[in-house]
């Protein structure tokens, strides 16, 4: 008995359905999801010496950096996918007599061609392209629901949220834009802030625990904010990304004098002057990814550092 062509090529592959990869990721810049749970963590105040303290913040910086991540990562890829014309509105070719429902240009023929059409495309284009990477996107969501489900019920809650978010960005928004840009910034940002600082406080839904909810929210905008800037000075929207960078440190040095820190205000305000010493050569040299190397670590003690004014 002959084997086919395609038989031969097959090769067995032992011991595993799926394969997980774990690398680095390429980026000299720090500041993202992992340092946002560390600063989330900080702020909450519930960091002691325990066994449990390192394996909770272990599980937050692998949900929010490696899967949620990822997660994000493949919807945007996946979500860059050309969008085709429609097509006029189908008419039968058949010579079969249509029901009373089903007459050449009705409603009910339309809805239904459209959606055979559709499932056409699916089937010969789309998954065979991208079938692979919806799998693992499918993976990912279901793992990154099982560690928040570890971490608590409101971090559980925040990475429903998430990957809501990112499916809204697979399904509806196959081009970027501003909307999909600031999604980004409250996925990969805001919410692991506001997961890091969840995981470890004792959440009170009451009035008792309305204002440090107030401020953990304040403090993952303002983390989220600084991301943005840097993700526009890395898309080499240079003088919009270092204005708003500004602004977040100023923002983050307001909030402080209101709320009666006057030395963590100083702190980031002394953080803010490297960082706009530097522009000006931002500007000459033209390359967003220079400025932030030099700056992070300026960026990432000055998030540290409103972190630290909740726990006062």
């Amino acid at each position: 008995m002959r084997m086919s062509a395609e038989g031969q090529g097959e090769q067995l592959v032992e011991g595993r359905l799926v394969t997980l990869v774990v690398g680095d990721a390429g980026s000299r810049v720090w500041l993202g999801p992992g340092w946002a749970v560390l600063c989330g963590a900080v702020a909450s105040g519930g960091l002691s010496v325990q066994w449990r303290t390192p394996v909770v913040l272990l599980l937050g910086v692998l949900l929010a950096d490696s899967v949620l991540g990822s997660v994000w990562g493949l919807a945007g890829l996946e979500g860059r996918a050309p969008r085709r014309k429609k097509r006029g509105n189908p008419v039968r070719q058949s010579g079969e007599l249509a029901g009373p429902r089903e007459s050449p240009g009705s409603a009910a023929l339309r809805v239904l061609d459209s959606w055979k059409s559709r499932l056409a495309r699916w089937a010969s284009r789309t998954w065979p392209r991208a079938g692979g990477s919806i799998l693992e996107w499918g993976f990912l969501s279901l793992l990154a629901l099982l560690i928040s489900s570890v971490l608590g019920s409101v971090p559980l809650g925040l990475t429903v949220v998430a990957l809501g978010f990112a499916a809204w960005r697979l399904a509806m928004a196959p081009r970027e834009g501003v909307l999909s840009s600031v999604l980004a910034s409250c996925c990969l940002a805001g919410l692991p802030w506001l997961m890091g600082w969840a995981a470890f406080s004792d959440l009170q839904f009451g009035m008792n625990g309305l204002r440090p909810l107030s401020q953990a929210l304040v403090w993952a905008a303002a983390y989220a904010m600084t991301f943005h800037a840097y993700r526009l000075l890395g898309g080499r929207r240079l003088a919009t990304g270092s204005t708003l960078l500004a602004a977040a440190h100023l923002s983050a040095v307001v909030v402080l004098i209101v709320v009666r820190e006057p030395i963590l205000a100083g702190g980031v305000a002394l953080l803010l002057l490297p960082q706009l010493m530097l522009q000006p050569a931002l500007l000459s040299v033209g390359e967003g990814v220079w400025y932030l190397r030099r700056v992070q670590i300026f960026t990432m003690l000055a998030t540290m550092v409103t972190a630290m004014a909740m726990m006062a």
